[in-house]
């Protein structure tokens, strides 16, 4: 029990502490550093910052004075149909309307997107032969991608369309499902009514988020992390012993999707361990064992058996490697972001092994040229890369807005009378750009904040392991987000990167806003109603 509550004030305090830091260099030093891709959002971060807290505070008023003037409807706890009903009823009507946004907006973009889809298209109309098989021997990551599109595409065409409408529909349904997920957690975390309103807030934020509309694994990638989360808050919960199976599988999907969405499954593995070792308990262990070896046999049903099915003749001596983004994360010229010299260099080392040390050796002097001073104003403008940008470096890619008509992809129709609505938002040239960078801006740097306070709260809760305040399933999203920010310091940056992770950012955010409840007035009573 001592190394479980070790554990947890380790999970925590290193959270809070990255958080913290992270809070800190965006209010008080972004705006005088100099640093790769920095958005002009035109207020700057205190203001914003300061007005999504007063925001927030008059809300969560709002929503206490709500549930305390109608707590016959509000305090009470549903019954289990009542809750399939709502969520069934709020997710049907989310689907519906991003089914009509993405549409609606729809366009497309001319970087890994394109690449993806120019795969897709090839192999369903029979022409494996002009697929750049360099592209995706580079880049095998993509290969999840194309097997999952080429799927739905089909499935599209057997309805009598391959219109890429059809990606849009399913990357609707991931968003959708992903609400579902993200709804029945903050439930048994917190409780029905507070499930209901985060729910809303993710619909609005994280629902219609533009990256919806681009295809492409940030979109597809989401839904994974809320997998891995649920499936453990089920088995911490009831104990049922088939989830671990179910997570393995899941975790090997993700990781071939989005690698990034493995972190949380690490989390679950430590975590389990920590159990394990700490409560003298063996159950925890066979389950982290067991979850492990699903998730090497999965991935070797993916590379075996799913990828060849593609038909795809790649050279595999092309690939690049973990150690390619370690060195990509260390070019000073771009701060870690995404050079094509360094892909390039990369590039022009046939073998894979000196490829490898070659990597390996640039990264090792790129070291020594900061030395400890310059390593750490580099990791500090590379945190500021990857979230300072509460649009998640909308717009940056390559070609990113390349219209409705493309290549060889089927053109799409710009009729809909929603669309000149939704371009006037999210494009650059739209009259309404300004505005949605300001509130994406304020919205991600209040959630932040919020996040960090969360992490303060479980330091200051009791010092029960595992309490109310810091559950196994909270311990789990803060150790995550951890792995997160660590993963994408020592890698490539870039703000998009985090996209995937969005609903998990919002959970501590919650738990903050919960606390604040207590402090309004007649708060404790609302606080009460599940």
């Amino acid at each position: 029990m001592y190394l479980l509550q070790k554990a947890k004030n380790c999970i925590t305090l290193l959270y809070t502490c990255l958080m913290g830091i992270t809070v800190f260099l965006l209010i008080f030093l972004e705006k005088g550093t100099a640093y790769y891709l920095k958005k002009d959002i035109g207020v700057s971060n205190p203001l914003l910052l300061a007005a999504g807290l007063f925001i927030t505070f008059i809300l969560t008023g709002i929503i206490v004075f709500i549930n305390c003037k109608f707590h016959i409807i509000f305090f009470e706890r549903p019954e289990k149909s009542r809750v399939i009903l709502t969520i069934t009823v709020l997710s049907l009507v989310l689907f519906i309307s991003e089914i009509i946004y993405s549409a609606s907006a729809f366009f497309y973009s001319d970087w890994d997107p394109a690449g993806v889809l120019d795969c897709v298209y090839k192999i369903h109309r029979g022409m494996k032969e002009e697929v750049s098989i360099d592209y995706m021997s580079a880049h095998p990551n993509n290969l999840m991608l194309v097997l999952i599109y080429l799927m739905v595409l089909r499935i599209g065409t057997f309805f009598g369309t391959e219109s890429i409408i059809c990606i849009s529909v399913f990357q609707s349904l991931i968003f959708t499902l992903s609400g579902v997920l993200f709804f029945f957690i903050v439930r048994d975390l917190f409780s029905f009514r507070t499930a209901v309103y985060s729910w809303i807030f993710y619909a609005l934020w994280t629902g219609f988020a533009p990256y919806l509309i681009i295809t492409y694994s940030d979109a597809v990638g989401i839904i994974f992390p809320l997998i891995t989360v649920r499936l453990f808050q089920l088995y911490y919960n009831k104990r049922a012993y088939i989830l671990p199976l179910l997570s393995g599988i899941s975790a090997a999907i993700g990781y071939a999707v989005k690698p990034q969405t493995f972190i949380v499954f690490t989390a679950v593995l430590l975590i389990l361990l920590f159990c394990a070792v700490s409560l003298k308990d063996i159950v925890p262990l066979k389950q982290a064992v067991f979850s492990l070896i699903t998730f090497i046999i999965m991935m070797l049903i993916i590379n075996r058996l799913f990828f060849p099915s593609l038909g795809l003749d790649l050279d595999k001596s092309k690939s690049f490697g973990m150690t390619h983004y370690l060195m990509m994360g260390l070019n000073p010229e771009t701060d870690g972001v995404y050079s094509n010299d360094d892909t390039e260099f990369t590039n022009s080392i046939p073998d894979p092994e000196t490829r490898r040390l070659e990597n390996l050796r640039v990264t090792a002097e790129r070291l020594r040229a900061y030395g400890f001073k310059g390593f750490m104003g580099h990791l500090m403008r590379k945190q500021l890369i990857n979230f300072s940008d509460g649009t998640f470096s909308w717009g940056i890619d390559g070609n990113f807005f390349a219209g409705t008509k493309m290549s060889d992809f089927p053109e799409v129709s710009e009729d809909s009378p929603l669309r000149p609505l939704i371009l006037s938002f999210i494009t650059p040239e739209g009259s309404r750009y300004p505005l949605f960078l300001k509130t994406t801006q304020m919205i991600w740097l209040t959630v932040l904040f919020l996040s960090f306070l969360s992490g303060i709260i479980c330091i200051i809760s009791s010092a029960r392991p595992f309490d109310k305040d810091c559950s196994p399933v909270m311990c789990l999203i803060m150790l995550s987000l951890t792995g997160l920010i660590i993963f994408e310091l020592l890698f490539e940056a870039k703000a998009r990167y985090l996209f995937t992770f969005l609903p998990l950012f919002i959970i501590p955010a919650i738990q903050t806003v919960r606390k604040l409840e207590n402090y309004l007035p007649q708060g404790r009573f609302s606080s009460q109603g599940k």
